[in-house]
């Protein structure tokens, strides 16, 4: 009898087994197929949204940053010169010129190179050419998905899932027309190169993309500590072939403005306005909560810049030197090897001192090889969390603030660096874990002090170059003319009798403006407008407006809001007017190919009051570019000029005749400007990549040097009493945005 039962139960387990695996199968096959749907429903949502929000909105108009690129390439392509891209007054010209529908037009912080890719569509129309570039946008994304697929074990779906999660950096990439696809196209594609053993090619695909953004060539890091010397040598010849290449294309000049001028202020955070908080990284949060700006950033929680100095290099060490140690000195597992791929683009992402919501692209390349890395050693749970805080990035964050964050309220105004910051950290502990031992045990006592003398090495090293940097910048806070806080930048100041008269950019173009000591006015004409210029004693005031070509017009200064009866052209094809102190010689530039030559007309008041018109007449050589003029008190022209492959210097004309002359000085030198009393001379000299504000006793030539920061002083003008001047500075602000000072230079 219990033989028999225990046979019986048996049987009944049997019969229990039997009938629950076919369930357990099916309710398997079920929550497979629901997965399924919802994945794909999920994703037509994603794409739905890209298509809507993104490529939509950018198919039916220009917006910005395409045109930028589109300018100069087209500018380029026409065989002008390149060597004023970087000045924002030039470039906006330009972009009149050419009839492109932007309010601002800037080729601020962006390398020479980084015009190329958009060359082959310079000659269609602008909007016909941003069509095209979004249609090759999207043939690069499907090719990263492709590469991506091929590289991991997730998916085709899944990859596809994962990239249109980057829901704000694709819209703001295809709505913008940025270049960050590309960039991400090229990491993918030196990814798979690398991990099919084909090192040199990998590194020559980074380093067109350093080419392009800078960044992507410190991959040169990764590939050293990896000891991968021959993926190092592709990276590091390719860099040096493509900025030979950029020299011969564009000229030695424009790469050298870049290279000295510009990179340093981008490395630093401040290419652009540096206190940002749409910026989303370190370098905007410690600015603006530790440096006072008048306008940018009047109310910070102290004007500390010291602890600034001190912060940034700390935090960006920290992030730096533990990835450092985690990655190790060799390669490993391929898939481990792909994780640390994708967390070195994070990396760079974390330690960006200005990356806008398009540069978050790169964390594609992330989210696939880390997700995939996970998923296949069944760290499931992890996997999620790197999922939904690279989500949390790329989503569109709802805004803690409204307006401009003050003081420690800064700390609410950029979730995406936080969610960033949660991603990066748990990108270290998923490297820690990747490793076949326990990271304490590998930390030897040598390498303890390997990673900590290089993290002193990087905190003192850098804080001592932002303690120099930083040495008397912001000097010129108290002796500000005035803050306008809608102003992006004042130049061109000149003073006629009690008023500052200057240009001033704003979030709707180039106004003409001036100031009384108590109030700004802004002057309305219809177009964007430059360099005003004004005789002693005069009832007229004389301006460039451009549009589809520069010309000179004269309105009277009275009058906030001069109607088109009152504006009358005085030269047509004409720039930078400059009009001597009695009245009597309009001096100008005249553009071809981006090359400035000097003019001069008479205006000599003929019957009734009206100019006398005369033929305008060329002063300058041909082979001399020339970028600004002005006369003395006893109707000199002084003007600044590059010869041929030269350096920028100082040259004396008259306008009776061309007999120039040039200084004998072999400093850069440019922006000149005489006291009404003919005494002194003021100028700027380029030393270490910044302009320097001097002044020249022309009795004596004796020469005194008036400004010493790591900044720009440049574009003065002298008051009545020869004794104090007005000048344009971008210290303690973004490069070439620039606000005006006054200063006394003669006692």
């Amino acid at each position: 009898m219990p033989t028999k039962a225990v046979g019986q139960r048996q049987l009944g387990n049997e019969a229990s087994t039997s009938s629950g695996a076919p369930a357990q199968a099916q309710r398997t096959r079920f929550a497979n197929l629901a997965g399924s749907i919802a994945e794909d429903l999920l994703l037509a949502l994603l794409v739905g949204v890209f298509v809507w929000r993104g490529f939509l909105p950018a198919w039916r108009s220009l917006n910005t940053n395409f045109p930028n690129y589109y300018l100069v390439a087209n500018l380029y392509r026409e065989g002008s010169s390149l060597n004023q891209i970087y000045d924002w007054t030039w470039t906006q010209r330009q972009k009149d010129h050419a009839s492109i529908d932007e309010t601002i037009g800037a080729f601020a912080m962006l390398t020479p190179f980084s015009l190329m890719p958009v060359l082959p569509l310079s000659s269609w129309p602008p909007l016909a050419a941003k069509r095209g570039w979004l249609l090759l946008n999207l043939v690069l994304l499907a090719l990263v998905g492709y590469l991506l697929h091929r590289m991991t074990k997730l998916g085709a779906r899944r990859v596809a899932l994962l990239m249109f999660l980057a829901v704000v950096p694709l819209r703001s990439n295809f709505l913008l027309g940025q270049e960050y696809v590309l960039l991400l196209f090229l990491f993918t594609l030196a990814a798979w190169l690398y991990f099919r053993e084909r090192p040199i090619e990998s590194g020559l695909i980074l380093a067109v993309g350093g080419a392009l953004k800078i960044y992507p060539a410190l991959f040169l890091i990764f590939f050293l500590r990896k000891r991968q010397w021959r993926a190092a040598a592709g990276l590091s010849v390719g860099s040096i072939a493509l900025w030979l290449l950029s020299a011969a294309l564009f000229g030695v000049e424009t790469v050298r403005t870049y290279l000295v001028e510009i990179l340093p202020w981008a490395l630093r955070g401040e290419g652009m306005d540096p206190y940002n908080p749409g910026w989303n990284s370190f370098s905007a949060v410690l600015h603006r909560l530790f440096i006072f700006e008048p306008e940018l950033n009047p109310h910070p929680v102290a004007h500390l810049p010291a602890l600034y100095c001190v912060l940034h290099p700390i935090c960006q060490a920290t992030i730096f030197v533990p990835f450092l140690w985690l990655m190790g000195s060799s390669r490993g597992s391929p898939e481990r090897e792909k994780l640390h791929w994708g967390a070195f683009v994070a990396m760079l992402l974390v330690l960006s001192t200005a990356p806008a919501s398009y540069d978050f692209n790169g964390l594609i390349l992330t989210a696939v090889l880390a997700t995939s890395y996970l998923v296949v050693g069944g760290r499931k749970r992890e996997a999620a969390v790197i999922v939904i805080l690279y989500a949390l990035v790329c989503f569109p964050l709802p805004h803690m603030l409204q307006g401009s964050p003050d003081g420690w309220k800064m700390l609410l105004a950029v979730p995406r660096l936080w969610a960033m910051t949660a991603l990066w950290i748990c990108l270290m502990l998923v490297s820690m874990r990747s490793t076949a031992e326990m990271p304490r045990a590998r930390l030897k006592r040598t390498e303890i002090v390997v990673l900590l003398t290089l993290w002193m090495a990087l905190v003192v090293g850098a804080t001592t170059l932002n303690i120099r940097h930083t040495r008397g910048e912001f000097e010129n806070y108290k002796t500000r003319l005035f803050a306008a806080p809608e102003s992006i930048l004042v130049v061109d100041p000149v003073i006629a009798e009690d008023k500052v008269w200057f240009t001033m950019m704003t979030s709707d173009g180039f106004h003409t403006g001036n100031f009384d000591g108590r109030r700004l006015s802004l002057i309305s004409l219809a177009a964007d407008s430059f360099h005003p210029t004004i005789a002693l004693n005069s009832s007229m005031a004389l301006v460039e407006l451009t549009s589809a070509h520069s010309r000179i017009v004269r309105f009277p200064v009275a009058v906030s809001a001069p109607g088109p009866e009152m504006i009358s052209a005085e030269a047509e094809d004409a720039e930078k007017p400059s009009v001597s102190s009695d009245g009597r010689w309009l001096a100008f530039i005249r553009e071809s190919k981006g090359r400035g030559s000097l003019w001069v007309k008479a205006l000599d008041p003929g019957a009734g009051g009206e100019p006398k018109r005369e033929a305008e007449r060329q002063l300058s050589e041909k082979q001399l570019d020339v970028m600004e003029a002005v006369f003395d008190g006893t109707n000199n022209i002084v003007f600044s000029a590059r010869s041929s492959g030269g350096q920028p210097a100082l040259f004396h004309t008259r306008p009776e005749h061309a007999c120039v002359l040039e200084e004998n000085v072999l400093a850069p030198r440019r922006y000149p400007a005489v006291s009404p009393d003919g005494r002194w001379l003021s100028f700027s000299e380029r030393d270490r990549g910044n302009w320097q504000l001097w002044v020249r006793d022309l009795a004596t030539h004796e020469e005194r040097r008036l400004t010493d920061s790591e900044c720009n002083s440049i574009e003065s003008a002298w008051y009545p009493d020869s004794k104090h001047i007005v000048y344009a500075t971008d210290c303690g602000r973004g490069y070439g945005l620039t606000a005006l000072c006054r200063i006394q230079v003669v006692p």
